[in-house]
């Protein structure tokens, strides 16, 4: 497997990449569960996109991954920056499928971490 291909690494870019990493990466009936926004699906989540900051950096602890029939489901504790805000933290789960063009996201989900 290459670097590419790697879903960690990819799961990563979807934080810190803009809107074309999502792009290359969804699958078209993907959907996303997000604490601020409710749920997303397909088009919506390029367009929520548009004019969101992205995250500085995140780190992934505790990353739990169970693949079976070309599925992988990720479970992992994020740790995010954007410039000038509070760390956000979060449980997160994304479900990936392999198929002929690679992994593509079909479902994210984010549960928040409160801060103490």
């Amino acid at each position: 497997m290459t670097r590419e291909d790697d879903i960690w690494t990819i799961e990563e870019l979807l934080w810190t990449g803009g809107t074309d990493a999502f792009r290359n990466r969804l699958a078209p009936a993907c959907l996303m569960a997000f604490p601020a926004i409710g749920a997303l699906e397909g088009e919506e989540i390029l367009d929520s996109l548009k004019d969101a900051p992205r995250w500085q950096s995140v780190e992934m602890t505790g990353r739990h991954r169970v693949e079976t029939d070309g599925l992988a489901v990720l479970c992992y504790h994020a740790k995010g920056q954007r410039e000038g805000d509070a760390p956000y933290e979060a449980i997160c789960t994304s479900t990936w499928v392999n198929g002929s063009g690679g992994w593509r996201l079909v479902q994210h989900q984010q549960s928040p971490i409160p801060q103490s």
